[in-house]
């Protein structure tokens, strides 16, 4: 509840001032239905096409690389919702970082408004890459696969490696960034105490 000064009384102003306070209070109560609309879901258990996976990463504005397995594209949805379940809270940035940046955090909040998130080691990635062999220019790629034998069986594992794409790193920032509720601050520190990033909701 607004208190609007005596001197404003049954003017113009205060007509103005209720009307943007009515809209405000209708666009809050529209959001946290729209939020409630995601309480139940769970991508890990529901989510079974990489199609669908997909087309909710670009709903959700959620960056993802096309080779990604179904699991982690379920498990940064899954992070995703949670976040905008519980928006600005500690758990929600361990989950954000966990699923994106695959890395652990400290949170503390230094005063209020203002989380400190401490990454507890390096910056890592999700994204798994197959490991390709040279092949003539406008030939298909052929992943490079091994072969062993033990007991009798033939067992075949392609070779794969981690991937960080360019710009991911400043992607996932942006990401995280338009998820900070208005009016709070939000550093990070490196794993040696370094401050590397702020951000303003």
């Amino acid at each position: 509840m607004v208190n609007i000064p005596t001197f404003l009384k049954d003017t113009q102003v205060e007509k103005i001032i209720n009307t943007e306070l009515a809209f405000i209070n209708k666009i809050i109560k529209e959001i946290k239905d729209l939020i409630a609309n995601f309480e139940d879901i769970n991508a890990s258990e529901h989510l079974n096409s990489r199609f669908i996976a997909f087309w909710l990463s670009d709903i959700l504005q959620i960056i993802y690389s096309t080779n990604q397995t179904l699991e982690t594209l379920a498990k940064n949805i899954d992070s995703v919702l949670f976040a905008l379940r519980h928006i600005g809270t500690h758990e929600s940035f361990i989950k954000l970082f966990k699923a994106f940046l695959n890395v652990d955090i400290v949170p503390t909040t230094l005063e209020p408004g203002v989380i400190n998130i401490k990454l507890k080691s390096h910056i890592k990635t999700n994204v798994i890459v197959f490991i390709v062999g040279s092949t003539p220019k406008n030939s298909p790629y052929k992943k490079i696969i091994f072969r062993t034998e033990e007991n009798g069986q033939i067992f075949k594992k392609a070779w794969t490696m981690t991937l960080l794409p360019k710009g991911y790193e400043h992607s996932i920032y942006a990401l995280i960034k338009k998820l900070i509720p208005i009016g709070r601050v939000l550093k990070i520190q490196d794993h040696e105490g370094q401050y590397i990033k702020e951000f303003k909701g």
